[in-house]
């Protein structure tokens, strides 16, 4: 069995994909349908999943055809397929038919083993769809994305890239496309190289909301989910300030519904708003709101000029006020 890159990989009489990595398999899978069509638009297209995975199915779509029309055959989820359809492929390995393309996605999992073993022997060429987790191999992803796409990225960018949506493979994908798009040229012209403010920009809407999620799960207590989203934000080059102003908000919304006869009326805030921060005030009193709110006020006069790492201050922070509901 020869493996075979998604954006390398060819028309044969029979195909493997094989891996959890469903962004991976599932364009490995399009560029074939794709050369398939480009071979012979009248190509007949058809998926064995469900019902149409039934006792003879393969037959009906695979079978030696008179006048030879091309077919294309997927079976999307090869794990699972159902015993009857296992065997009649292991049947049908022995002679594949030439104007069939059969394509096998296994999404992982020791189920069909026995077909994965024999399809090997017969030297199928197999797609590795396996997940990609290593920062470096991501980056590698992107970096090929741009080059396919005849786009230039700074290195650092691509870093930035990576350690801001490299949590799915398939948003870092997105993002890849839409930075690529952004930088299409106009006609005549040289295409810009994407640098790490393009990919700021970008992800300044995320840094946003992730800082409301630090602010979250700092006033629940939760300190490592607080500390791993804080770093989240910081990877993805959130500046400090507007972070601690974020969770500042958030301590001094607390604190306000904390006071006596305190209402959405009088505060200004939804009712949803209002009784969420009421059920989370509970769980302070006015000693360990006192405790965050210095912490919070601390961070604020150091990421703005009086500390010597800002950083290190807002994590900190995070870390006083979680420590400080802990405390109640």
């Amino acid at each position: 069995m020869s493996d075979v890159e998604w954006h390398s990989v060819a028309l044969a009489p029979i195909v493997l994909v094989h891996g959890t990595e469903t962004l991976i398999a599932d364009r490995a899978v399009q560029r074939l349908r794709g050369l398939a069509r480009e071979a012979d638009p009248t190509v007949e297209v058809h998926d064995l999943t469900g019902d149409a995975a039934g006792p003879g199915a393969l037959a009906q779509v695979a079978s030696p055809s008179l006048f030879g029309e091309p077919r294309f055959v997927v079976v999307p989820e090869l794990q699972s397929a159902p015993d009857t359809l296992v065997l009649e492929l292991l049947d049908y390995l022995r002679a594949p038919e030439q104007d069939v393309t059969l394509v096998l996605v296994h999404r992982g999992g020791n189920r069909g083993k026995k077909l994965l073993d024999a399809l090997k022997k017969a030297g199928v060429p197999r797609v590795d769809a396996s997940p990609v987790k290593r920062a470096g191999d991501k980056q590698s992803f992107v970096a090929a994305e741009f080059a396919r796409a005849q786009r230039r990225i700074q290195p650092e960018a691509l870093i930035a890239l990576v350690d801001a949506f490299g949590t799915d493979l398939a948003e870092l994908a997105a993002i890849s496309r839409q930075l690529i798009e952004d930088s299409t040229p106009e006609p005549g012209e040289q295409a810009p190289q994407v640098s790490v403010a393009d990919v700021h920009a970008l992800t300044a809407g995320r840094v946003e909301s992730t800082a409301f999620a630090v602010a979250d799960a700092a006033i629940a207590g939760r300190e490592q989910d607080a500390l791993q989203l804080l770093q989240q934000a910081q990877l993805a080059g959130a500046d400090p300030v507007p972070i601690v102003a974020a969770i500042a908000s958030k301590m001094r919304s607390l604190a306000k519904v904390t006071a006596p006869e305190a209402s959405a009326r009088t505060l200004g805030m939804p009712d949803w708003m209002l009784r969420s921060l009421g059920r989370e005030a509970r769980h302070w009193n006015d000693r360990s709101l006192a405790r965050a709110l210095e912490a919070v006020a601390r961070a604020d006069h150091e990421v703005k000029g009086a500390g010597r790492d800002a950083r290190w201050s807002v994590q900190r922070m995070v870390m006083g006020i979680c420590r400080a509901r802990r405390a109640h």
